[in-house]
This record gives structure tokens, sequence and C-alpha cells, in this order.
């Protein structure tokens, strides 16, 4: 029964720690593209920090929706918490100057992270494109 991030979102909000956020229903790579976008940067994404359960595929992980859970961005000087409201805080990866995202494996290799996720209009138009 997963519960929404309500008390994460109002801690960060009153705190003004959280630069951007959005939640996670669309898949990580399209809701973290979204975040790029509107910010006109880019992003690299540490592979081995997505948090995940016990035998979820790292595709699922990135591309698959989570309604509940929060993606943030925080400035890198401000020290964050390891819970907030009770609920885990988990660095993946940064926020870099440029367009594009980046999936960095374990060895430093990157990869460009395409937006894989949900789309609302795209599936419309293209159902085969649809995750969902």
């Amino acid at each position: 029964y997963p519960t929404p991030r309500l008390a994460v979102g109002r801690w960060l909000r009153q705190r003004g720690l959280a630069t951007a956020a959005i939640d996670l229903s669309d898949g990580l790579s399209t809701d973290l593209g979204h975040i790029c976008e509107e910010g006109r940067v880019g992003a690299v994404v540490r592979a081995e920090d997505i948090p995940r359960a016990k035998g979820v595929r790292l595709e699922l992980a990135l591309h698959g929706g989570e309604d509940y859970e929060l993606l943030f961005t925080a400035p890198a000087s401000r020290r964050m918490p390891r819970r907030i409201a009770g609920v885990r805080v988990t660095r993946i990866g940064e926020i870099v100057k440029g367009r594009n995202m980046w999936l960095r494996d374990a060895r430093g290799k990157r990869q460009r992270l395409e937006p894989r996720g949900w789309e609302h209009f795209a599936a419309r138009a293209n159902p085969s494109k649809s995750r969902r």
C-alpha cells in the first residue's frame, strides 16, 4: 500500500531545500527529463545508486513508474538528511551543464540516458511507444 510522499514534500518546501521536484509516476528517465528540460540543464545518474528491490532490473528502475516516490534536486552544498519524514533519501546523481542526460555505470563509463517512460501525448500518437 504505497503512501504519497506529502510529508517529504512539505519538509523540503518548509526548509527551501529542493530546487525542483516531481513524482516518479512516468518513470525516472522521463520525469528527470522533465526537470532537465524545464531547468535547461543536464544530469548524470549513477546506475548503482538507483534504489531498487532485489531482482528488479535496472531497465525497469529507470523507465517504470512509481507514483508515490519523489525525485528532487538540491544544491550540492546543502547537507541532506538520510531520512525525511521517515523516508530514506538517496542521492543518485547530479545536475550538470548541457542538455543531455547520462547514465554512469560502476566503472565510470557513461551512456546517454533517453527518456523511455510513459509519455502522455506520444502514447496516443504511437501506442507502441507506451510503457503502460
